[in-house]
């Protein structure tokens, strides 16, 4: 259940952080930097809940987990720096904005892996007994 919750938290908070992406990056909305800053680091606190509780269930990946969760700090890291990577507009600071993107959606495509191979173990073992 609370893998479950986590996993709608992580869900919304990219979501509405992909959007607001999406109005800073048009220039428009410099005011909400702290609010997608914010959700960014519900995202990467998501990602770890849901790596720690997978890997604990029996049966768990522990190599997956820890993928994720260096995946996190590398997220946390490079979110909190972007600005300072290639800062001068007429640069190429579109490539960095680009590589926070995929950042982003990394970590809801292995936290939906971690999810979905948490499920598969539990109808296993439902099955089995």
């Amino acid at each position: 259940m609370v893998v479950r919750i986590t996993l709608w938290v992580l869900r919304v908070c990219v979501l509405v952080g992909l959007i607001l992406g999406i109005i800073l990056w048009t220039g428009k909305g410099d005011s909400i930097v702290g609010i997608h800053m914010l959700l960014g680091i519900l995202t990467v606190l998501s990602l770890w809940v849901i790596a720690v509780l997978t890997a604990m269930a029996k049966g768990g990946n522990w190599g997956l987990s820890g993928g994720a969760i260096v995946l996190g700090l590398v997220v946390a890291a490079f979110g909190l720096t972007q600005k300072t990577i290639l800062p001068d507009p007429n640069s190429l600071h579109w490539i960095i904005q680009v590589v926070h993107l995929l950042f982003g959606l990394g970590t809801i495509g292995i936290a939906e892996m971690m999810v979905a191979r948490y499920k598969r173990m539990n109808a296993a073992k439902t099955v089995a007994a």
